[in-house]
């Protein structure tokens, strides 16, 4: 436990700010909020104070965190925001089915199981990134971004597809390079397990057939999805992946490859 420079609080997850050096709770975090003194020779522009989160995690649950409290470490906001970016990401599936699989529109079934498909690929991808965070006693959240989302929904009419609608923040002071790798390895993993999965029930369906067809776009929309991540620039996953283990990143590029030349075209 570390006790706030500014009100004397307890936390358990402090905050450093990168002018004084001095260690703060949430709500004194922000250089304006107490009243930093290294800011005077610094160009600063204030912002707005940030709401504190509803609920505080204790030290033993940071220490030794449950799967079934995992779940509880949300909020209503993040729900919020993860119906939006699902809801978005709805809309990019449904632009791209009625531009290159319009049959699709006139099966219902075949529709649901796609765009339920499309949808379970981000969700879990999100969701893989927060579980193993969370897991790990650091906060992770869901949230939207304005960029991103305004860019996501410009696509839906353009024929290249943006699908950045947020992406899970994640807040820890111990957060180092292995534990960034590890929780941004978590989203690409669970795309290439999703796309494994959907080439083996393939074979359950009759070849050539709409559901066998809607198998092989589902797997080729994860494997895609995971082979854009793990590209190794800027705020990708395969750039924090890269800086924390080349040999990891390789090897998991390798197997997205790998999976995606065991994909036998249907049409």
């Amino acid at each position: 436990m570390v006790k706030c420079e500014y009100c004397g609080k307890e936390v358990v997850l402090p905050f450093r700010c990168p002018y004084c050096r001095k260690y703060f709770c949430y709500e004194h975090r922000l250089p304006e909020n107490h009243g930093c003194k290294e800011l005077r020779s610094r160009f600063y522009v204030p912002r707005l104070t940030p709401r504190t989160p509803a609920r505080t995690l204790t030290q033993a649950s940071m220490a030794k965190p449950k799967f079934s409290d995992v779940f509880k470490m949300t909020s209503s906001t993040e729900v919020k925001h993860l119906a939006i970016g699902l809801a978005v990401f709805a809309l990019i599936g449904f632009s791209m089915l009625a531009e290159s699989m319009p049959i699709f529109l006139l099966k219902p079934d075949i529709l649901l199981v796609t765009l339920t498909g499309m949808l379970t690929s981000f969700l879990i991808h999100e969701l893989a990134h927060k579980l193993a965070a969370q897991r790990m006693g650091y906060w992770a959240e869901f949230r939207l971004s304005i960029s991103g989302l305004f860019m996501t929904l410009l696509s839906i009419i353009l024929p290249i597809k943006i699908v950045a609608p947020g992406a899970v923040k994640v807040i820890g002071l111990r957060f180092s390079k292995e534990d960034v790798g590890k929780v941004a390895l978590m989203g690409p993993l669970t795309n290439v397990v999703q796309a494994v999965i959907y080439i083996a029930l393939r074979r359950f369906v009759a070849f050539g057939s709409l559901m066998s067809i809607a198998l092989h776009i589902l797997a080729v929309l994860n494997l895609s999805l995971a082979l854009f991540n793990l590209i190794p620039f800027g705020p990708l996953d395969g750039a924090k992946v890269f800086r924390w283990s080349r040999s990891v990143w390789f090897s998991v590029l390798v197997s997205v490859l790998a999976v995606w030349l065991s994909l036998s075209t249907p049409f």
